[in-house]
């Protein structure tokens, strides 16, 4: 999946971009990467001010040309929704000042839509959900499920390519995400954290 960089020279004009674009969850956006309607991309957004960047998984709607004699840059509109549309909503509260980003982890959070399953540490049922982040460190699990802080589960996987699942073991860290719950990867071993990398990759080059 192609990364698309859309940085801003100020909170105004981030705000700008998501009132210009003229549709219901869409960014305007100004890049020379061409993309066509439909394709999938990660918009890494950014605007002056913001606490490191985000990264926002996006469909593009249109793209066009720079027209340098009536001053109009090159880019387009990308759409987003669920959580991924949410981001962009909390970065405008950001801009506006009404919010604060937390500090700047120390992994990334890839934004990522894949079908899981999962299971209590000390049970045996299998239950479905889907993760919609991801990083070294830990996911974002979208669930219903009523997980409480400190809850140890299992975390299964079937990344593209792969033979069987992976399973991950995992701990509930945040339950207050209005789509899920916040889970952070116990690696256990160094190999642990090998396994973590590989399904980063594989889910992100998808």
């Amino acid at each position: 999946m192609r990364r698309i960089r859309c940085h801003y020279a100020s909170g105004e004009a981030f705000t700008a971009a998501l009132r210009a674009a003229g549709d219901d969850q869409a960014l305007q956006v100004f890049t020379t990467e061409r993309f066509e309607p439909g394709e999938e991309v990660l918009a890494e957004v950014f605007f002056t001010g913001m606490n490191g960047k985000m990264l926002v998984r996006a469909i593009g709607k249109k793209w066009h040309m720079a027209r340098p004699r009536l001053r109009v840059r090159a880019g387009g509109v990308l759409r987003c929704a669920g959580s991924e549309w949410r981001k962009l909503q909390f970065l405008r509260e950001v801009a506006l000042g009404r919010a604060t980003m937390a500090p700047r982890r120390r992994h990334l959070r890839q934004p990522v839509l894949v079908e899981i399953r999962w299971r209590r540490s000390d049970g045996n049922d299998l239950m479905p959900a889907t993760i919609s982040e991801i990083s070294e460190a830990g996911a974002l699990l979208l669930t219903d499920a009523g997980l409480t802080l400190g809850e140890e589960i299992i975390i299964e996987i079937t990344t593209p390519g792969g033979a069987r699942p992976l399973e991950l073991t995992s701990v509930v860290r945040n339950t207050q995400h209005p789509d899920g719950v916040g889970v952070e990867f116990m690696r256990r071993t160094s190999g642990g954290l090998t396994r973590i990398r590989e399904v980063i990759r594989r889910l992100v080059d998808q």
